[in-house]
């Protein structure tokens, strides 16, 4: 039992990374600018499987502060991303 569940979570961090690597040429290769903050958005979802699966693999939970810490920053990063795209500014005066 113990080496399906390694194989199995081998072939997710293969098919994580594999993943991650075709969001950063989708990233590179789109020229409109939402394309490019989709896939960057959905790129934390596999990031975020994928240190799931290596702190499965090495039966740890130290890395689960590090996946909280990356979904905030992509959460955060969107929101000011979509911002700036609708109003063309990030933080609007109020004093005005």
């Amino acid at each position: 039992m113990d080496k399906i569940m390694n194989f199995t979570i081998v072939l997710g961090i293969f098919a994580s990374i594999l993943m991650i690597l075709y969001l950063l040429v989708y990233i590179v290769k789109k020229p409109s600018i939402f394309d490019k903050l989709i896939a960057s958005d959905l790129l934390a979802m596999p990031l975020i499987c994928l240190i799931v699966l290596v702190s499965m693999y090495y039966k740890t939970f130290s890395y689960i502060s590090l996946i909280l810490i990356i979904a905030i920053i992509c959460l955060v990063g969107t929101v000011v991303t979509a911002r700036f795209l609708a109003k063309k500014e990030v933080f609007s005066d109020d004093s005005k």
